[in-house]
């Protein structure tokens, strides 16, 4: 595994309740994941996500309003968050929907953080 994947396995890891996680370039395109689940179904994850991370990015920008840093999507089952790396690459963790969220978010900050350094 990489040293990305290794980020993201520390990071699935210090929360319980999460199912996986997928850094990404703002395609979509998977650099790296680490899931509980089938790593195609993260994968997509990350894709879904990315493309409505760059069309958030950018009506916003557009708008004035600056760039995103995170989105928090609660679904019935799940909560699919994602944060900002750097320009142009941004980290996904996807989770059960009981999961106790400061924990998921401070978590998925200090992974964000990590894969910053690490680049």
């Amino acid at each position: 595994m990489s040293a990305f994947g290794d980020i993201l396995e520390a990071m699935v890891r210090r929360v319980p309740g999460a199912v996986g996680a997928v850094f990404a370039d703002w395609e979509g395109e998977p650099v790296d994941q680490f899931a509980h689940i089938e790593p195609l179904d993260i994968q997509l994850v990350g894709a879904h996500w990315g493309v409505v991370w760059s069309q958030a990015t950018t009506r916003l920008g557009r708008h004035g309003l600056g760039a995103i840093e995170e989105l928090l999507i609660e679904g019935e089952r799940a909560i699919v968050m994602v944060r900002l790396v750097n320009e142009g690459y941004f980290v996904v963790l996807a989770t059960k929907r009981d999961v106790h969220l400061g924990t998921a978010l401070r978590e998925l900050q200090r992974g964000a953080d990590t894969l910053r350094r690490e680049m």
